[in-house]
C-alpha cells in the first residue's frame, strides 16, 4: 500500500508542478520576436524600447461650445386659444359585478373613492355604496 501512495503522491506532485509552471508562464513578461521589424534590419547598437517606436497618444479635439441662441421676445399678445372640450362619458349607473372586488382593493389601498370614481366613470356616492355593502365569501362556515 505504501507503494501505491507514493506513486499517487509523486503523480499529484508533478501535475501541481505542471499547474504552477504552466501559470507562471502566462505572467511571465512576452519575449521579443526573432522578427527584425516591419521596416527591415535594425541596428545592433539601439535598446529594446529604442527599437519599438513610442506611441503618440491620441488627442481628440473638442469642437467649441456655441453660444445660446438670442433670447427670443414672445411679448406679442396673442389670443388664447379655445380647445373644444372633451365630452365627457355619460355616468354610468352602477359598476360590473367582477369589478367590486377591484373597486373595494383600489380603494383600500392607495386610491381615493373619487379616483376609483373617476376610473370607472360611476359617481363617488355609487363607489361608497360599493365599500359600504359587506362582503361575501365564498367558502362556507
Amino acid at each position: 500500500m505504501d507503494e501505491w501512495q507514493s506513486a499517487d503522491e509523486r503523480n499529484n506532485r508533478e501535475k501541481i508542478d505542471r499547474a504552477r509552471k504552466a501559470a507562471e508562464d502566462l505572467f511571465k513578461p512576452a519575449h521579443p520576436s526573432s522578427d527584425p521589424g516591419p521596416t527591415g534590419q535594425v541596428a545592433n547598437d539601439s535598446t529594446p524600447k529604442e527599437q519599438q517606436s513610442r506611441r503618440e497618444p491620441r488627442i481628440f479635439t473638442v469642437p467649441p461650445r456655441l453660444p445660446l441662441s438670442p433670447k427670443t421676445d414672445y411679448s406679442v399678445a396673442a389670443e388664447p386659444v379655445r380647445r373644444p372640450t372633451a365630452a365627457k362619458r355619460p355616468a354610468k349607473t352602477a359598476v360590473p359585478p367582477s369589478q367590486i372586488g377591484r373597486v373595494r382593493t383600489l380603494a383600500t389601498y392607495g386610491m381615493t373613492p373619487k379616483q376609483v370614481a373617476e376610473l370607472y366613470g360611476v359617481s363617488v356616492d355609487e363607489i361608497n355604496r360599493i365599500l359600504k355593502a359587506p362582503t361575501y365569501s365564498a367558502k362556507s362556515p
